[in-house]
């Protein structure tokens, strides 16, 4: 069984696999965070590191007589991402055969109808693959919210999407250039809003109308 080391090449200058999650939950959000270096906290935001910890103990509590690891941390020189598992369980094979990584991410909220959650579980699937040499045909969402806990298979359609959106996510970086926000109902609860805008900048006839009232000089009777 082959390993490879998670600190070798230039994987400290990867993004983290995260990024692909926010890359499809919004574009805007995601350049504002990698390419600014831009960060505000809110309720959810510090709820989901709180959730993480809480992963991490659980993992240290459980008793399935498989080996169970938290904080495993991951790279993939393929998606030039890095990042860290919440938990990896191992599942037993035949004798002789090497355990089979099952990786089990824990997310805040109940399961949503978009699917950057499951690209970033995917991206910990390939990234275990390349660091093991095993396949790693499946994964897990736990749902803090619903306590539900969503088995999911990494198709070769979901493989190729994790492959598109990290080709993407780099193309971004690369580009420097943050794009124009879309007001959606998911801004609501971005801890970005105040800083993204995007009630302002989705009404371009105010703002071109505002801006040229801007500096016009406005004279009265003395």
């Amino acid at each position: 069984m082959s390993t490879l080391n998670p600190q070798s090449a230039d994987s400290e200058d990867y993004p983290p696999l995260s990024a692909l999650n926010q890359m499809l939950y919004c574009e805007r959000r995601c350049a504002l965070l990698r390419i600014e270096r831009v960060w505000v906290d809110n309720q959810h935001t510090i709820g989901g590191t709180l959730d993480h910890l809480q992963a991490h103990e659980v993992a240290q509590r459980k008793r399935t007589g498989r080996r169970v690891v938290s904080g495993l941390r991951l790279v993939s020189h393929s998606l030039r991402l890095t990042g860290v598992a919440d938990i990896v369980e191992f599942h037993n094979q035949e004798q002789g055969l090497p355990d089979i990584p099952f990786p089990i991410e824990y997310k805040r909220g109940k399961r949503k109808r978009w699917d950057n959650d499951d690209v970033q579980l995917c991206a910990q699937a390939i990234c275990l693959e390349e660091m093991l040499g095993v396949p790693v045909p499946a994964g897990a969402i736990y749902h803090i919210k619903s306590r539900a806990r969503r088995d999911l298979s990494f198709t070769p359609e979901l493989r190729a999407l994790t492959c598109q959106t990290a080709n993407r996510l780099h193309a971004l970086i690369q580009a420097g250039q943050i794009p124009l926000p879309e007001l959606k109902p998911r801004c609501r609860g971005c801890s970005l809003k105040s800083i993204c805008l995007p009630e302002i900048f989705s009404q371009p006839a105010r703002i071109v109308r505002l801006n040229s009232q801007l500096f016009q000089a406005k004279y009265s009777d003395p």
